[in-house]
């Protein structure tokens, strides 16, 4: 991929929708260099309108060239600004930086560059640089990027931003720190369904299928299937798998795009999802080692997925540092709305009841839904969610949805 230098010149920004700003490799490490961080607008800058700053994470790829128009198109209309920062695990030139040769990937560099410490100052850099004259600044972010903003504001609490809305967060250090987990494939399906329980330990035993294949399949499950189908598609994959039926499986295998998603994983654009993935588990990895004969299907693709960062060359088990602060985050001023999903396989939603009661101004509406929210988006209601919060007070919103709000029965 070639990288095209462009350099802002000043805040006149007119009809130009992509740019870049310099900023550091490493911003713990003066001496690492520059490189060009690329961000786009949706739409022509208009200084007289509040601007959403859209966040991705490293495993997050939905702000990329050319689609920023259609994120403000589906979810901000026109009455914002919508500036999406395309991620430096985008960046080609900073792969490159981290690989051996075409096989090996130097990982101590690669988590150097990619952790979130330096998304986190990326995002502040676009602030400081590119909208240093802008007044109203907002930011939006889901699942990984609603953790990233809230390691952002750990870090600088004491940013411009007005407003936030983050929706299913991700937060691995909250769940460690109160002995949640987000994979409910234990409790919500083996727990009910003793015969399942069976089928699996034989599956696991006899390794027809290998575990990683057995979690990687269960694990993909909840992106394909609808919640309301979700267990009796897990009790159907079972029995295929417990059958060793091969031909079904290899069709699961196919649906859930296992092979696409493994081979975009061995490519250098895995490098930066890995790093991120390191992140995700490395405050709960415990759960995984502890003896108990358990099964989490997403924890354990997280913790194969992210083995590479994990276990350094000498065989010691690297330490990761995410910055996230909760008595940071009580500084913040600005008005915060956190959407969750009662449902979600990957952000537990009492993390998220944590959260709301750790920012000073915050709204938390849990809704009965799933991680993508799908049925929030498949009625068109959650861009209507998130327009209500930045264009009114945060408080008025939820009366006007609470047809989805989650009741605990």
């Amino acid at each position: 991929m070639r990288i095209v230098l462009l350099f802002l010149i000043c805040l006149d920004l007119g009809d130009i929708y992509a740019q870049s700003i310099e900023v550091p490799v490493d911003y713990a490490n003066p001496d690492s260099g520059i490189f060009n961080l690329e961000y786009e607008f949706g739409a022509d800058y208009d200084p007289s309108k509040p601007t959403v700053i859209v966040i991705a994470d490293a495993q997050q790829f939905y702000v990329s060239k050319g689609r920023v128009q259609k994120i403000q198109e589906e979810l901000f209309g026109e009455d914002f600004n919508v500036l999406g920062i395309i991620t430096r695990g985008n960046n080609q030139e900073l792969r490159d930086k981290v690989k051996v040769d075409d096989s090996e990937t130097d990982w101590d560099k690669a988590y150097s560059i990619f952790q979130s410490f330096q998304y986190v100052n990326d995002i502040q850099s676009v602030i400081n640089k590119l909208l240093k004259d802008q007044e109203i600044i907002y930011l939006y972010g889901q699942s990984g990027g609603a953790f990233l903003i809230t390691e952002y504001l750990s870090v600088f609490p004491d940013s411009k931003v007005k407003k936030v809305f983050i929706g299913a967060v991700v937060n691995p250090s909250v769940e460690a720190q109160l002995g949640l987990n987000h994979d409910n494939f234990q409790r919500e399906f083996l727990a009910e369904n003793k015969l399942a329980q069976t089928q699996l330990d034989q599956i696991l035993e006899e390794s027809y299928f290998s575990r990683e294949l057995v979690a990687h399949l269960f694990q993909r499950q909840n992106f394909f299937v609808e919640k309301s189908m979700l267990n009796l598609a897990r009790t159907e994959l079972m029995e295929k798998l417990y059958l060793k039926d091969t031909a079904s499986v290899n069709k699961y295998i196919k649906d859930y795009q296992i092979d696409a998603l493994k081979n975009f994983l061995v490519s250098d654009y895995g490098i930066p999802i890995r790093v991120r993935l390191a992140e995700f588990i490395y405050p709960i990895n415990e759960r995984l080692n502890s003896g108990e004969r358990k099964f989490y299907p997403d924890l354990e693709n997280s913790y194969h997925t992210a083995f590479p960062v994990l276990n350094k060359k000498n065989g010691t088990f690297r330490e990761i540092q995410i910055p996230f602060n909760p008595e940071k985050l009580r500084k913040f001023n600005g008005e915060v709305f956190i959407l969750s999903a009662r449902y979600d396989h990957v952000a537990d939603y009492r993390s998220s009841i944590y959260l709301s009661g750790v920012f000073k101004n915050c709204e938390l509406f849990v809704v009965d839904d799933d991680h993508t929210f799908k049925r929030l988006k498949s009625n068109g209601d959650y861009a209507g969610i998130i327009q209500g919060f930045l264009k009114q007070n945060r408080g008025t919103v939820i009366s006007h949805y609470e047809k989805y709000q989650w009741f605990e029965k």
